[in-house]
């Protein structure tokens, strides 16, 4: 594992790696460091607030089917690392590389993973998704969930990962999806929909768009596919349906994820799939 680690310097608090340079996400940084500065006593119990479990344990499974034998897998933005928690029934073989802009992330991270950090299956670094300190060709995937739409050069960011990435290798990002009827919901509830830019004094956000797969095209030369998911859970509206690690309604929630234009009007995220 050291050949992908060997630019980094190891700390006492098993994490790699320092960021000195926030650039543009300097007032992110302050809002994601006040929030985890927080203590949980269930970690779990916090996320099924603001992601639908179920949904996303099931697409990290889809995900994992897709990575060969001893693959090493990079994990932008994996703030908590919740995703990774059951790898090592999954995927033994599998290592990842968790990286976060926010050091206090990485060590919720190290809480909630504790034997997969100390057994050395995955590994915490405090890193930069414009300026990866990795080597060319190192990971077989890249696995982003809504992390790549905080960042205002997503241009950059794609030419990162398609260089880090082997031949073949993999990579699926996942962001708010621009959904017309949800949109619509909005617009009846005179609620704000936000698009792209600025939220002021919170961070950058951009839901995926023509930009961002322009870009994606442009740098991998593939063409890509587009999912949607999370159908049922919508915590924006009030309506954090099946969020739960053992909701039925989540459980159901990720049987309806899937490509389609019905899907397209509803889902709150989306993400697309492209291969180097």
């Amino acid at each position: 594992m050291n050949k992908f680690l060997k630019r980094l310097n190891f700390n006492n608090d098993y994490i790699w790696g320092n960021v000195n340079n926030y650039g543009k996400q300097e007032q992110e940084k302050l809002l994601r460091i006040e929030i985890s500065n927080k203590k949980y006593k269930n970690y779990l119990s916090e996320i099924k607030n603001h992601h639908s479990i179920p949904v996303m344990d099931c697409e990290i499974k889809k995900f994992l089917n897709k990575i060969p034998e001893n693959g090493v897998i990079l994990d932008i933005g994996g703030c908590w690392g919740w995703h990774w928690r059951n790898l090592n029934t999954i995927r033994p073989d599998v290592r990842v590389v968790i990286l976060d802009l926010v050091r206090e992330n990485l060590l919720h991270a190290k809480i909630l993973l504790g034997e997969l950090i100390y057994n050395k299956q995955v590994f915490l670094v405090h890193g930069n998704a414009t300026s990866l300190k990795f080597d060319n060709e190192v990971f077989c995937g890249v696995w982003s969930v809504q992390t790549t739409q905080h960042i205002p050069d997503f241009s950059n960011v794609c030419r990162e990962i398609h260089r880090v990435l082997t031949p073949n290798g993999i990579y699926w990002d996942y962001g708010f999806n621009n959904a017309p009827l949800v949109r619509f919901i909005y617009k009846l509830l005179k609620k704000n929909y936000h698009l792209t830019g600025e939220i002021e004094g919170l961070y950058f956000l951009r839901r995926l768009n023509e930009e961002v797969f322009s870009a994606v095209e442009k740098i991998f030369q593939r063409n890509f596919d587009i999912y949607y998911s999370e159908i049922l859970f919508s915590p924006e509206l009030h309506l954090p349906i099946g969020g739960d690690h053992d909701s039925i309604l989540g459980l159901l929630d990720s049987k309806l994820s899937g490509k389609g234009w019905f899907r397209s009007l509803v889902a709150r995220q989306s993400s697309f799939r492209v291969q180097k």
